[in-house]
């Protein structure tokens, strides 16, 4: 075969194919399933924020089918461990891209989420974390097609800090904020950014490392300060939450304790028990429990139905959540198409069981516009506070 007529040959091949590969993302009537792609850690230590999520949104998967779909078509989750590594989240996500994700379900972390965002972006698509609630999980640093359905640090350390302020009336506060991973640091610096503009004192800043597992020297200088303080603010993750606590309690601090999202794990409760679970403040994404309504009295039936189990932290309601908003966009949107679907998520009002929810648009971050629920901590169970909108969020 002459040069001539082979790349007449392979041109024709090209433009036969060309519209195949699109049919995935325009406004497919066959019954071929939507996937969604979920390269989320399964094994280590943060599979405790990845799994609940993940089935919380197989759950609704499976709600969503029974109903009829969406465009007509089903709805399908497949996962790939990434194993608490950001280099394997990524290739994970491209396994999935491959095997013919058409959103991409990212991970409830910064550090360990944005490969898989960045490579849904690349291949032109939309991805989403359950949970992530860094700053930099948004359209300014991941891309104009890529979401989280957590509120940010900013809602989430100030939240806190204005229940420890206004509500509680306290006035000093003393911090422990691991160094290890994004999320934690800024949770933590938010915090004091928010605490100093309320008009409180932070008495002393110490500083933890990930998987560190013993806090002993933080506590005894806690002990040490001539005022003890009137509550102390932590940013860590599991299992390292639960090890400081012992730490400190040991060490003979009875101040309240508060810290954000990454306590909420059924870990962390278990881990504490009735002896240490008391006097501890959470700002998370929801409550599971009648309080939240008559949508999380649901939830929790139908997941205790399909799991054997009622849900046991708000990450479960997270992954509901995410896939009840893709598919309000995609049917709104007509199409997975990246461009149309974050378009369409972005110009909508979400009622959730983790709240309301709005984004703004891609050029401003799709900055995600959320409430805070705060649960105490009693004889090692989440009781529900209330939910708070901070009048004041640090660069929001």
């Amino acid at each position: 075969m002459s040069r001539t007529r082979l790349f007449a040959l392979l041109a024709a091949v090209a433009l036969m194919l060309a519209p195949a590969a699109a049919i995935g993302h325009v406004t497919a009537q066959d019954d071929d399933p939507i996937i969604l792609g979920a390269p989320v850690n399964l094994t280590g230590w943060m599979a405790a924020y990845d799994q609940p999520p993940l089935d919380g949104a197989k759950l609704a998967v499976e709600k969503i089918n029974e109903a009829g779909g969406v465009l007509g078509r089903p709805l399908q989750i497949i996962e790939v461990d990434g194993k608490t590594d950001p280099a394997t989240v990524g290739n994970a996500a491209l396994e999935v891209i491959d095997d013919g994700a058409e959103v991409i379900l990212a991970p409830c972390d910064f550090d360990y989420g944005a490969p898989a965002s960045q490579a849904a972006q690349e291949a032109g698509m939309v991805g989403v974390s359950f949970c992530a609630s860094s700053p930099l999980f948004g359209s300014a640093t991941l891309g104009d097609k890529q979401f989280t359905v957590s509120m940010w640090n900013q809602t989430m350390a100030a939240a806190a800090a204005e229940f420890g302020y206004n509500v509680k009336e306290w006035r000093t506060a003393a911090t422990i904020i691991d160094q290890g991973t994004e999320y934690t640091k800024s949770l933590g610096d938010f915090f004091v950014e928010t605490w100093g503009h309320l008009g409180g004192e932070v008495v002393s800043e110490d500083t933890y490392q990930l998987n560190d597992m013993q806090a002993s020297a933080q506590a005894q200088r806690i002990m040490d300060l001539e005022t003890p303080p009137d509550v102390i603010f932590i940013s860590a993750n599991m299992p390292d939450y639960s090890a400081i606590i012992r730490d400190i309690r040991s060490a003979g601090v009875t101040a309240p304790i508060m810290g954000g999202d990454s306590m909420d794990t059924a870990d962390f409760y278990t881990a504490l028990g009735s002896e240490l679970g008391n006097d501890i403040y959470i700002s998370t994404h929801a409550f599971i429990g009648a309080e939240a309504g008559p949508a999380m009295e649901q939830f929790i039936a139908d997941y205790t139905a399909k799991y054997g189990n009622p849900p046991e932290v708000s990450f479960n309601a997270m992954g509901w959540d995410t896939v009840q908003i893709l598919a309000n966009a995609i049917d709104r949107a007509g199409t997975t198409d990246g461009e149309a679907l974050a378009q369409a998520m972005a110009d909508y009002e979400y009622n959730l069981l983790s709240g309301k929810l709005t984004w703004s648009d891609a050029e401003s971050g799709h900055i995600p516009q959320k409430e805070a629920f705060i649960i105490e901590v009693v004889d090692g169970q989440p009781t529900f506070v209330q939910s708070l909108a901070p009048s004041w969020t640090p660069g929001l």
